[in-house]
């Protein structure tokens, strides 16, 4: 299993204060990007929240996902969008249980 979870808020630039122009071009192609995905399962979604904009992301798969369906990528490609953007993606891969943050702590070791 694949299980990710994270978000970004979105940011034109590391700058404090964003130009709204500039600001807005970012939305507009940010949310484009995520038009074009069409994303397959779990939650992709940009939503304004208090004047700024996030996009949140999560989901659970069989396996992990390949090329644009990839959270990280999806997350690197916010940044290449929107270089000032800042969050977190946590992801649990079965397939992996040296990144696993459950595996051996919490859960018992397979046979």
């Amino acid at each position: 299993m694949y299980e990710y979870h994270g978000w970004a808020t979105i940011r034109e630039s590391a700058s404090f204060e964003d130009d709204e122009y500039h600001y807005g071009l970012v939305i507009q192609h940010l949310r484009k990007y995520v038009e074009e995905l069409n994303w397959p399962a779990g939650v992709l979604d940009l939503r304004a929240v208090n004047g700024d904009f996030q996009l949140w992301i999560a989901g659970l798969d069989n396996r992990k996902p390949v090329s644009k369906y990839d959270p990280a990528e999806v997350l690197k490609k916010v940044g290449e969008i929107a270089p000032g953007s800042y969050g977190i993606l946590y992801v649990r891969d079965s397939d992996d249980p040296f990144l696993s943050p459950f595996i051996p702590n919490i859960e018992d070791e397979e046979p």
